[in-house]
């Protein structure tokens, strides 16, 4: 934490200032006079937590990123915590899940015009964690099962909370669950790599070790796979500006690499994750006032329609729609979603549950979450 008289220094530190020209620009700034001792105290506090871009960060960056990269996979980072780190506990907590979602009506099959089920391409699965979104967790993995097992590849787009604007973030490494390993299709990571370049592709490789979007949705995928290993495709999406900003210039790079997946998809039988949640609203994402009975009526009822918009299959229409009505309720998992639509062509979706998960004691801020299943 900063304190705040001294927060407006930040913008100062650009590598362009000395300690002097420092103390000087945030005079001129604030009225405030600081000590050279101040001055130099606050900047060894930024340098102590790694928050420069020095020499000492890009040591301490290079450490952790060998350290992973040498390891033989992924670990998970939430075993132990939001879900048991044992295989066989693991396994009976989401039997439960399972069951306790199917006595509530949970886990329909789709039927198409004959009766017969379905194929499954894609899925939106939330990433909240187990203990506020299994129901819905459970009511969308469960009549993917078909998909899971027959599928030869599976591609799951995570929301990456601390990516760059449109980039794509992937990893060589394998991710790994209490029941082994999920290989990382490492020919296919080449492929985009040769579009994005290395600098594009593993840049903020560093988030793949905490970030837990696709992690939670892998896990659902290797207790459905039967906790046999499932060929996979990990990518972190960062914010996607198209999906906000009207006039924003088309990424080049990144439509290549969807065009690269979308023919992946046609080459192979593939099912498509996007791991994200919906809307983060109340005080806790910084409104002003907690949202009541009608306030949580009114976001199921954008919900729904930014949902029904998301299940035409359309990338398009979903962009469009979302640089017409803005992002007032914080959808994080928009740009996964998007570009699962941009590389599964032919497809339409069918919600099959919702939820509405509280962020604080009061339920006065919540995260909502959705399972939506494509189907060709």
């Amino acid at each position: 934490m900063v304190p705040r008289t001294i927060a407006p220094m930040l913008a100062m530190v650009d590598g362009t200032r000395n300690s002097d020209a420092l103390r000087t620009g945030f005079l001129l700034r604030t009225g405030i006079q600081l000590d050279s001792s101040q001055v130099d105290e606050f900047i060894k506090s930024l340098d102590d937590a790694f928050l420069l871009d020095n020499q000492r960060f890009q040591g301490a960056m290079a450490k952790v990123m060998d350290n992973y990269r040498s390891g033989p996979f992924r670990p998970s980072s939430l075993a132990g915590n939001a879900y048991p780190s044992n295989g066989d506990e693991l396994r009976e907590a989401m039997d439960v899940y399972c069951s306790n979602a199917n006595a509530d009506g949970g886990g329909q099959v789709l039927k198409d015009g004959g009766g017969g089920a379905k194929r499954i391409a894609g899925l939106i699965s939330p990433h909240i964690d187990y203990n506020r979104g299994w129901r819905t967790y459970a009511e969308t993995w469960q009549p993917a099962q078909k998909a899971v097992e027959d599928a030869e590849l599976i591609i799951i787009l995570g929301t990456d909370h601390s990516g760059s604007p449109g980039r794509l973030t992937l990893t060589r490494q394998d991710y790994a669950t209490p029941w082994g390993q999920l290989p990382t299709d490492t020919s296919l990571v080449d492929g985009l790599v040769e579009i994005l370049g290395e600098d594009g592709a593993f840049k903020e490789e560093v988030h793949h070790i905490g970030e837990h979007s696709v992690e939670l949705a892998s896990v659902w995928l290797h207790y459905f796979a039967g906790g046999k290993p499932k060929r996979m495709l990990p990518i972190l999406c960062g914010v996607d500006e198209n999906l906000v900003e009207k006039g924003a210039e088309t990424n080049g790079v990144l439509q290549q690499a969807l065009s690269f997946l979308a023919d992946v998809v046609a080459e192979q039988n593939t099912l498509v994750v996007a791991a994200g949640d919906l809307s983060h609203v109340g005080p806790a994402f910084s409104d002003s006032i907690p949202l009541d009975l009608a306030g949580k009526a009114r976001i199921r009822t954008s919900d729904e329609e930014w949902l029904e918009v998301a299940c035409t299959g359309s990338s398009e229409r979903l962009a469009e729609h979302m640089r017409s009505k803005g992002d007032a309720t914080r959808i994080c998992g928009a740009s996964p979603i998007r570009y699962m639509l941009a590389i599964l062509p032919e497809t339409r979706g069918e919600a099959v549950a919702y939820d509405q998960c509280p962020a604080d004691e009061q339920f006065g801020s919540l995260v909502s979450i959705a399972g939506v299943l494509f189907t060709e």
